[in-house]
């Protein structure tokens, strides 16, 4: 009987380790990575990095690690072979960066690689060497411990592959890349970066991060980083760098972010990073953040690619809102307009009191992180006369708006901010007057400062317009005839599990049956055509990052509509006593060194800039 002909077989081992490449090794940064990765979990604290051509012709890692002895040496050349786990309950807590026990295997099979390493201090150690994923030679040699992996002709049996390398200077960005996240990660270790025999990092152990953020992304930065430490329980831990929101790039590209030492890239870690800047950076404009995400391992899945770049969290709201709210605190309280000046002067070093400086933080009050943002409204000391309040206005139709030296909410619980009555930095600059009716000419010190009325004056009326709505004094009107929403399952479900939050900004929504909602009421300041639309998008915010994010980002742009039509205007005079009335009203804000769209409200100019326009230095 004549044997049935199968449409299913066995690919073979070569083959299966050349797909497997094709998932870890995408170019030689790739492979970069996943060595670095593998001498840091060996306890490696000196890291020598040599290149040529990119990478492309040759990939030398050298660590002075933990090394293996000649049955693991061989082990390691095998598919899934990994000192990291043993069981399945290990790989939902890992604690070491590589794991899935596939690099060696999937590099040595599109490359010629060279493995040397030793365990012990006698410097006896074991050479192997593969070509095409097949070992060709295994012999003793002598070296210290630690282990050496030479890598080269990459793709050398892939041409196709090959073709679709690039430039030498572009995989070496690549790659050079890598070495910097790794390096942020782990301040301790040395690590040396040559390409073509040139130097191009040489980074010694550092003490901490700080250190480290100065020699890769330059000593200039300090002054406008925030450092960031904030815990929540025993579970949730960010540490880390944040810059000020003057100090931005064009590009997300000075964003690293890391989970339990591991560098990732995350869309929500991302959201939420943005999130923490919001209403503080312009249009297009990225921070430069080095943050340290600590989370019990079991919380978080590193394991859904194949480069661990991406992860996935048990509590992915818990996580967003843990790292946004951290950074606002951070940003909330910090001295940006005082420590601008301590930077940029000298003189001011001595002269400005830590008297002075706390008061500065005491002005914002910082809500702790883990609770809701409650924005928190405050009386101001010196209201303006009426006759001077229709000066601030530009519509009379948006005059109920404008009003912003007078409280928004009347209430028992009135909350007044402490040092009300005390002089803050706005308040204590000496006014010198009025340039082309627009911008505001102060002295601090020997300081020159400029101020934009306009900007200055909209952020005042933005955080108003937004405390009320903290407040919970939301005017929500009833639609003549509800509209009905259909959403598919999971929008759905979303959305049905966050109506209570919906309802305390203004909307009144009832479920309808199935996946159908009905939209009874909405947000006075909304109309009916902008109200469906945002439902809608809420829905589809609320499955994605789990969070009423959208709907938060929408009411602002509203409210920010409202402050930019109800403040002054730019080419408007103003009298010393409406300068004096506004430059106290900045000073019971917080974030007041920024526009809500971002711009800065005011810029600084030391003495020996002026002196230097006069050539007199």
């Amino acid at each position: 009987m004549a044997l049935m002909e199968t449409k299913i077989h066995i690919l073979p081992e070569d083959l299966c380790n050349k797909i497997a490449a094709g998932e870890v090794v995408e170019r030689p940064s790739s492979i970069v990575k996943e060595l670095l990765e593998n001498s840091l979990d060996a306890g490696a604290s000196d890291i020598l990095i040599e290149l040529e051509a990119g990478g492309k012709r040759l990939i030398r890692i050298t660590d002075n690690g933990c090394g293996m002895n000649r049955q693991d040496a061989f082990l390691s050349f095998e598919r899934h072979a990994t000192s990291k786990i043993r069981t399945d309950t290990d790989l939902f807590a890992l604690t070491t960066l590589g794991f899935r026990g596939e690099a060696l295997a999937s590099i040595a099979s599109v490359s010629r690689l060279q493995l040397k390493t030793c365990d012990n201090e006698n410097g006896l150690g074991q050479q192997i060497y593969a070509e095409g994923g097949k070992i060709k030679n295994a012999d003793e040699v002598g070296l210290p411990r630690g282990t050496d992996i030479e890598v080269r002709n990459l793709f050398f049996n892939l041409p196709a592959r090959k073709k679709f390398l690039r430039k030498e200077q572009t995989e070496l960005g690549h790659a050079a890349d890598v070495v910097t996240k790794q390096a942020l990660a782990n301040p301790t270790v040395s690590f040396r970066l040559k390409h073509n025999d040139r130097k191009m990092l040489d980074l010694r152990r550092e003490k901490g991060v700080r250190e480290r953020v100065a020699a890769l992304l330059g000593r200039s930065l300090l002054p406008d980083m925030l450092p960031v430490e904030w815990q929540s329980g025993n579970d949730l831990q960010l540490t880390g760098l944040i810059s000020q929101p003057q100090l931005t790039r064009s590009a997300a590209s000075h964003i690293y972010t890391f989970i339990n030492g591991r560098y990732i890239r995350d869309r929500v870690v991302q959201h939420a990073v943005m999130d923490g800047y919001r209403h503080l950076l312009m249009k297009g404009r990225y921070p430069v953040v080095v943050l340290f995400l600590q989370i019990d391992p079991a919380q978080v899945d590193v394991n859904v690619h194949p480069t661990k770049h991406e992860v996935r969290f048990r509590e992915q709201s818990m996580v967003h809102d843990f790292i946004a709210k951290s950074l606002q605190q951070t940003l909330r309280s910090s001295e940006w307009l005082t420590a601008t000046s301590l930077e940029t002067s000298t003189e001011k070093k001595d002269n400005y009191s830590s008297e002075q400086q706390v008061q500065t933080v005491k002005q914002g009050q910082i809500v702790e992180v883990g609770d809701s943002v409650r924005e928190l409204e405050s009386h101001y000391s010196q209201p303006l006369k009426s006759h001077q309040q229709n000066q601030f206005i530009s519509k009379p139709a948006e005059q109920q708006f404008t009003n912003f030296s007078q409280p928004l909410v009347q209430s028992e619980s009135q909350y007044t901010l402490p040092g009300s009555e005390a002089t803050g930095f706005f308040t204590g600059l000496q006014i010198l007057g009025q340039y082309h009716q627009s911008y505001l000419l102060c002295q601090d010190g020997a300081d020159l400062i400029l101020i934009d009325q306009h900007a200055a004056h909209e952020r005042v009326g933005f955080e108003k317009l937004r405390h009320a709505y903290a407040a919970g004094t939301i005017t929500s009107q009833t639609l003549l005839f509800p509209e009905v929403l259909e959403l598919d399952f999971n929008s759905a479900t979303a959305l049905g599990d966050n109506l209570q939050e919906l309802a305390s900004l203004g909307f009144e929504i009832e479920p309808f049956g199935g996946k159908s909602f009905a939209l009874k009421a909405i947000p006075q300041l909304l109309e009916n055509k902008d109200a469906v639309k945002l439902v809608v998008d809420v829905a589809l915010e609320l499955e994605r990052v789990g969070r009423t994010g959208q709907l938060r980002e929408s009411i602002d742009e509203i409210l920010i509509l409202m402050a930019c039509h109800s403040v002054i205007r730019a080419n408007q005079a103003l009298a010393t006593v409406e300068i004096k009335a506004l430059f106290q009203e900045l000073d019971q804000i917080d974030f007041k060194a920024n526009c809500p769209h971002g711009r800065p409200v005011m810029q600084r100019m030391t003495l020996l800039e002026v002196e230097r326009l006069f050539r007199r230095h």
